[in-house]
């Protein structure tokens, strides 16, 4: 496993908590070094992830204290001292809980369980992923196509309002939509695959 690349302009990008894209390339580009690490520090496999959401959690609230050092991969030591901080806390916790009992009946009698289906949640779910992939793309449309796409599409405003606003038609309304649209969906088919 190879350590990512920093770019300094993402860690000062990181600093602002409302720049999302920053930290939306951020967890892109590092999830997979920290589930290494964390993997590394002696998390079992079921907990790999959970730990690692933990970790990202802990950079989030304590990158304004990072402060580079001068030496060499300065961010990325500090990075694996916050996951290395985590994982032990994990383990110190871990150890005080007790841990259930189960076996293959436990599992078995969980298999049977029905899913519960919460058509809010799957609805709240799509919506961010669409949210997500659309920032993705933002760059790649012009910013009267991006204002048409995101006030009909996710604000869900009436194409005339948004048409009158931007002094284009309906028409260019829907096309904007359209192209955005489409690339969206190329974006979440290769998330999914």
């Amino acid at each position: 496993m190879h350590s990512p690349e920093t770019r300094p302009s993402l860690i000062v990008r990181l600093g602002g908590a409302a720049d999302q894209s920053a930290w939306w390339s951020f967890v892109e580009t590092y999830e997979p070094f920290l589930k290494h690490l964390v993997a590394r520090h002696g998390t079992p496999p079921s907990h790999v992830a959970d730990v690692t959401q933990q970790v990202l959690i802990s950079i989030a609230r304590s990158i304004d204290g990072f402060s580079d050092d001068g030496k060499e991969a300065s961010f990325r030591r500090w990075v694996h001292q916050v996951s290395r901080n985590v994982v032990i806390k994990y383990m110190a916790r871990q150890r005080k809980q007790i841990t259930g009992q189960g076996g293959t009946d436990a599992l078995l009698q969980l298999d049977q369980q029905p899913a519960i289906d919460d058509p809010a949640l799957e609805d709240q779910y799509q919506h961010e992923l669409i949210v997500w992939a659309a920032e993705k793309v933002r760059s790649e449309f012009a910013p009267t196509s991006w204002k048409a796409f995101w006030g009909t599409m996710i604000e869900g405003r009436p194409v005339a309002e948004i048409a009158g606003e931007l002094n284009v038609s309906a028409g260019s309304i829907y096309m904007s939509r359209s192209r955005i649209l489409r690339r969206i969906r190329l974006v979440l088919d290769e998330v999914m695959q």
